[in-house]
């Protein structure tokens, strides 16, 4: 079967346009074709909706020429195979005309040329096409993200470098902004979902941000989970912290992926463009800051940026390093609380506490150095140490209390550490190497990790309850969280939060404290109140039914050498008794 080929004839003579199509014909090809003889012609052909594949083009003809022909196709930007068939043709004339971008000549005399020429140009002709694709797509992913479409750093950062000067040059009173945005728990959701999941989540989360501002301003993905914002155009500051909040908002509706309803908070950072920076760069790290500081402020979505920050910033980091060198190098120490039976007053486990005696700072707060350990991942590291640590200790103490083979020591997971795929084979390892057995080790895990990660984390918790650990759900009741998943997760225990059970005359504390201790017995769930300080508290949580709990009632945190001191008291008192 013949091959189809356009052709476009630029020739004054019908007869010598024919005889080119019966040679194509002979070689094999289907030729469409339409002769043309003028400019005009010419422009209206290169208008058909089909594109043509190759032009043949006499070299001169009165009303027009090959080389205006060349000049033609250049104004409208194309780039057709192109060859001139000549009666007669110089060589100077020649080389002047493949100057001008033709690709071949022929002479009319001798057409068996043509087609071998014809077949050699469009194998070219589709080469140079996919060259120009590969340049293209090239030129895209320098300036735009391939996921989203949105984009990229380099093109925001163009764009805000073009917003400054324009100001500059105007010197106009009206302010800009940039918003810097992160999707904080992205790393979780994409280790929990898998990326195809979390990368749909990226690209709802694009089209809900540019539903948000109006054409003339620019959003970019910036980052793996992070989005800039380019508002171009506002009245007054307050615009930009409305509009962050009016995304803060839109994003905190939760995204619907393949049936699973997916929830993320967000933080947001505000840098407004009279701050007076002249560099793109710094604008942007202005913004970047001002992130940093709503992620440590959960009740905020978004912070307005201040000069102070970039001291508050400096400070981080320095911790951060510090925070590093103090994992490596064993800087870190360990507390323990005791846990209590309500009923008999004796201490059946202790909960693991991490402590950072800081060379120079002090004794740094834990839910300081904690959060800074999951937003940098050193969390891993850091919760590998603690569990290892512990389970030597309690080996350890196993060793000159035997009364302590029963006993359970509690670590708390993180989520990050939940959904990391080593987590299981560390604990197994762990384990085997102390000769230490599983329901002696009890993992407490957050209410809100699990709600998070309810359907992903199952499998984990399963196989963690195969070992006989036990699992333990802290802060239980600060949720605010449908209590389904109790009923399908292997959970132990409950751990009612402090902040139930610290107000001794509060009946709405009461009655939530009473409903949880109802539930997790029907359940059959052990449950452990923490933040006991009076005995006022403590007869309350017996009247209802608590079976442990813990608090400064019964001790505070200690280290290894008090909790040694405390367990030998407990142990020759009950020996002696």
């Amino acid at each position: 079967m013949n091959k189809l080929v356009r052709v476009l004839i630029v020739e004054d003579s019908e007869d010598d346009a024919e005889l080119l199509a019966i040679e194509l014909e002979r070689g094999g090809y289907q030729p469409i074709y339409q002769r043309v003889d003028t400019k005009a012609d010419m422009q209206a052909a290169l208008q058909d909706k089909k594109p043509w594949d190759v032009v043949l083009a006499d070299y001169s003809m009165p009303k027009f020429s090959a080389t205006a022909a060349l000049n033609l196709l250049k104004e409208q930007d194309l780039d057709l195979p192109f060859i001139i068939v000549s009666g007669k043709i110089g060589e100077d004339t020649a080389v002047a005309a493949m100057k001008a971008g033709a690709h071949d000549y022929i002479v009319k005399g001798k057409l068996a040329r043509l087609v071998p020429a014809v077949e050699r140009e469009l194998r070219e002709a589709v080469i140079r096409q996919e060259h120009r694709q590969a340049q293209e797509r090239l030129k895209y992913l320098a300036y735009y993200d391939e996921l989203t479409n949105l984009p990229n750093r380099s093109l925001f950062l163009e764009h805000l470098h073009q917003q400054i000067k324009s100001s500059q040059k105007r010197q106009e009173d009206r302010l800009f902004a940039v918003l810097l945005l992160c999707i904080d728990r992205f790393r979780m959701i994409k280790y929990s979902l898998g990326h195809s999941l979390s990368d749909r989540m990226l690209v709802a989360a694009a089209r809900r941000l540019e539903e948000c501002v109006s054409s003339q301003d620019i959003v970019a993905r910036i980052g793996a989970n992070e989005f800039a914002i380019l508002l171009t155009k506002l009245e007054r500051e307050e615009e930009a912290q409305q509009i962050a909040e009016q995304i803060y908002r839109h994003l905190s509706i939760p995204f619907q992926l393949r049936k699973r309803l997916v929830f993320s908070p967000v933080s947001i950072g505000i840098a407004l463009s009279n701050l007076g920076y002249k560099q793109p760069e710094k604008l942007l790290q202005a913004a970047d800051t001002a992130m940093y500081h709503a992620k440590l402020d959960s009740a905020k979505g978004s912070m307005l940026f201040d000069e102070g920050m970039y001291q508050r910033a400096v400070e981080r980091l320095r911790l951060e390093s510090d925070l590093r060198q103090a994992i490596n190098n064993g800087q870190l120490h360990l507390n323990y609380q005791p846990i209590v039976s309500l009923t008999t007053g004796k201490i059946e486990g202790l909960e693991t506490l991490v402590r950072w005696q800081h060379s120079s700072l002090g004794l740094i707060p834990p839910e300081k150095f904690v959060l800074l350990s999951e937003e940098t991942g050193l969390i891993v590291p850091l919760g590998q140490w603690i569990l290892s640590e512990a389970c030597q200790q309690l080996v350890v103490w196993q060793q000159q209390f035997p009364q302590l083979l029963t006993f359970s020591i509690s670590v708390n997971l993180s989520g990050i550490q939940l959904s990391s795929p080593n987590l299981i084979s560390q604990i197994d390892e762990l384990l085997n190497c102390l000769e230490l057995k599983g329901e002696n080790l009890k993992l407490e895990i957050t209410e809100s990790t699990l709600m998070e990660n309810a359907s992903a984390v199952t499998n984990v918790l399963e196989e963690l309850k195969a070992r006989n650990i036990k699992l333990c759900i802290d802060d239980f009741g600060i949720g605010y969280s449908s209590l389904s998943y109790l009923r399908y997760l292997p959970i132990d225990t409950v751990k009612i939060d402090r902040s139930f059970i610290c107000h001794e005359n509060c009946q709405k504390n009461f009655d939530i404290v009473k409903a949880i201790v109802n539930l997790a017995h029907n359940l059959e769930l052990d449950v452990i109140a923490e933040g006991i300080e009076t005995e006022t508290q403590l007869n309350l949580l017996r009247s209802l039914g608590c079976e442990y709990g813990q608090g400064y009632l019964f001790s505070q945190p200690l280290d290894h050498e008090a909790i040694i001191a405390l367990l030998r008291r407990e142990f020759v008192s009950e020996n002696y008794t």
